[in-house]
């Protein structure tokens, strides 16, 4: 008699990833094979037409709710910022000027308008005034059915509207992308695959993923994982890697020591990993899965002491 058979799923399957994938072990010219990869899994580019009446209209007729926020005085980069997730999808970009589930102890939008930054920010397909039908796990196999995923349409998105922002008058001291969470996910990928973008604070979302990808954790419990999920990059590098290919570009990374979604052990090698490849400023603070005023206040400072990106 033997044992009973393994089925070989997801725990054998996870295990090969704990070899490295990144293609920049040993491989030349890994950073533009992997840009060649991050273009190849998102949608065309839609160009951004016009905006008007808090409504940013592409090429393709989509529509998305916004708003630009320009100080009296500029003294600093324009931002683009990505809101999170949150599990409430009647809420986009209203996430960042109003703070309504408390995630950043008050609007975070309003903090970079102070301190001299032009502010944009609009709802991602899916949220706000672009709700979908069904639940996500529909929405994701209806994408995956058109060649494509819920993370590769919000990534072709975000690098579409950069691409608008950074040719505005208000970005003439250059373009930061700024998120916290999914958003946070949104800004590192963002700087990795728009050239438009000069620098990038991304809280609350870099780990390696072969750590995050074990039975019973919270990344693998919720359909929102759906929307980081990239299926044709995950054989090819960690995110990490796929972040790298950024390099040098600024990026400001935080993450909370008592993150339930991002344990330390994973959180922590994945900065090791990005400060081989350039130095990013990386730190962990202590804190859950927030964005609490203080680091916001650092990633500000960040921008600032840059001065002018262009």
């Amino acid at each position: 008699m033997t044992g009973p058979c393994s089925s070989g799923w997801p725990e054998d399957w996870r295990r090969r990833l704990e070899a490295p994938l990144p293609l920049r072990f040993g491989v030349p010219g890994w950073r533009e094979r992997l840009r060649q990869a991050w273009d190849a899994a998102l949608p065309p580019a839609d160009p951004v037409v016009g905006f008007a009446g808090g409504v940013l209209c592409f090429a393709s007729g989509k529509r998305a709710e916004g708003v630009a926020l320009v100080p009296e005085r500029i003294t600093g980069c324009a931002v683009l910022m990505f809101h999170d997730h949150g599990g409430r999808f009647d809420l986009g970009w209203r996430k960042l000027t109003k703070d309504p589930q408390g995630f950043y102890g008050g609007a975070p939008a309003q903090r970079l308008v102070a301190a001299g930054h032009p502010v944009f920010c609009f709802d991602a397909v899916g949220w706000g005034s672009r709700g979908l039908p069904g639940d996500q796990q529909a929405q994701a196999c209806m994408a995956l059915g058109m060649g494509t995923s819920l993370a590769g349409l919000v990534a072709g998105e975000d690098r579409d509207i950069a691409d608008w922002v950074a040719r505005r008058p208000e970005a003439a001291r250059g373009l930061a992308v700024w998120g916290f969470s999914f958003g946070g996910f949104r800004a590192w990928q963002c700087l990795a695959v728009c050239d438009a973008v000069d620098a990038a604070v991304a809280l609350s979302w870099m780990a390696q993923r072969r750590e995050l990808l074990r039975l019973g954790a919270p990344v693998v419990q919720g359909q929102a994982a759906f929307w980081m999920l990239h299926p044709s990059l995950t054989g090819l590098a960690d995110l990490p890697d796929l972040a790298a290919v950024a390099a040098p570009k600024p990026l400001f990374l935080r993450s909370g020591d008592a993150d339930r979604h991002l344990p330390l052990a994973a959180v922590e090698p994945a900065f090791d990993d990005l400060r081989r490849i350039w130095p990013v400023d990386a730190a962990v603070f202590a804190g859950g899965h927030v964005c609490p005023p203080e680091v916001q206040e650092e990633a500000i400072a960040f921008l600032n002491s840059r001065g002018c990106f262009r």
